[in-house]
């Protein structure tokens, strides 16, 4: 069993994964076990739960619920987050909502803390089943699932992906970061359009998105584990998680299919996540601040390397030799050959490699070169480099 130990204090026992959830074992047939880190969630929780329990695949059939399962773990709640949740187990007793509340220590209760101890747990019920390729789902108390959310990300594993971020929407508010907030997304998903045409990925093709974040992302077990696992940082911690699966070449599908609705709350649970972002653009559209981004003809010059890389990353060595490939990306990039050579030989995998490319990219020469523009100027660049590849 998985132990995520944390310090024991005055005001906590110590708690560990294998501690948590273990009171009704798993369903044997269990294929997905959603996470749900819950910290004075009473108003929103009613829906996410609701949400949670009335899952269908696409024809309209109700997902069975010895397929999926809830678990709930309510920290230091000042509230009657759990309170509700019990209520709402026993009015629906067949829905496998399982809940467990703690009071952790104060340099510890954080959701790093929380979503790597849910994770953990999750592990363990798929572990005690023997089933490696179990799916951890993960949501947030504030966060509405689509209908069809537990079936398309069982769909889109089945189709041998090893990770699944669900499109995260927001309902439209009328508010001072809206304007920021719409820029970001447009911005953002003109950058995943032309990744899928200057250096496509078989597994994840257009249509697709540009999140993986804790209100929606799902993971098999197996490439859990290979990632080293939730970080246990006090916040962005699913940023981190999608950094280090990336830099194992997990399998990762953005799929419009897997959809939520989370809330735009400017007074978040954590230091720093998407209320805090939304805060800061309301006071940046107040100060008429700029959002600077990298040119778009550094990213397209970027992309056009890592689609070489990648080409020269899978050749044997014998290929290798004889290829101009890894010449002509570190011409494109401006960094030395023999210095790229020696990271490929370096690294087991092309995501690590990548990773440290662009940590160097950022403080060398390339970033003298390639100053960052207004994101406003940036996006009609972006937009006619798409029409131009889809004219031809």
């Amino acid at each position: 069993m998985v132990q995520t130990s944390l310090e024991e204090t005055a005001e906590v026992v110590q708690v560990s994964a294998s501690d948590l959830f273990n009171a009704i074992s798993p369903a044997p047939n269990l294929k997905l076990s959603v996470i749900l880190p819950v910290r004075n969630e009473l108003d929103n929780l009613p829906k996410t739960l609701d949400a949670l329990r009335k899952q269908h695949d696409n024809m309209g059939k109700k997902i069975s619920y010895d397929q999926y399962e809830v678990l709930l773990l309510a920290n230091n709640c000042s509230d009657a987050s759990a309170d509700y949740a019990r209520r709402y187990k026993k009015r629906y007793p067949n829905f496998n909502l399982f809940i467990e509340e703690i009071k952790l220590a104060r340099d510890v209760a954080h959701i790093g803390t929380v979503r790597r101890l849910l994770m953990d747990a999750a592990y363990n019920r798929f572990e005690e089943l023997g089933k490696p390729d179990g799916i951890i789902a993960s949501t947030d108390g504030d966060t509405e699932v689509d209908k069809n959310w537990v079936f398309n990300t069982i769909e889109e594993i089945k189709k041998g992906n090893d990770v699944v971020g669900g499109r995260i929407l927001t309902r439209p508010e009328n508010t001072v970061a809206r304007v920021y907030y719409l820029r970001d997304v447009t911005y953002k998903h003109l950058v995943s359009r032309i990744e899928t045409l200057l250096d496509p990925q078989d597994n994840d093709p257009w249509p697709r998105h540009y999140q993986c974040f804790g209100a929606s992302f799902a993971v098999t077990c197996s490439i859990y584990d290979l990632s080293g696992r939730l970080p246990v940082i006090p916040f962005l911690e699913d940023m981190a998680f999608h950094k280090a699966l990336k830099c194992i070449d997990a399998k990762i599908r953005l799929s419009p299919l897997v959809k939520v609705i989370t809330s735009t709350r400017i007074q978040g649970r954590v230091d720093f996540g998407f209320s805090i972002q939304l805060k800061q653009w309301g006071e940046m559209n107040e100060a008429h601040d700029p959002v600077l981004v990298e040119p778009a003809e550094a990213l397209f010059r970027k992309l056009e390397a890592r689609k070489l890389l990648r080409q020269y990353w899978l050749q044997d060595d014998e290929q290798k030799k004889a290829s101009p490939l890894l010449s002509t990306a570190s011409e494109i990039l401006e960094l030395d050959q023999h210095w790229l050579a020696h990271l490929v030989a370096e690294t087991n995998y092309f995501g690590m490699f990548w990773e440290t490319l662009e940590d160097e990219l950022t403080h060398g020469v390339w970033s003298e070169k390639w100053q960052k523009m207004d994101v406003v100027e940036v996006i009609p660049q972006l937009k006619a480099k798409i029409l131009e590849f889809e004219k031809n």
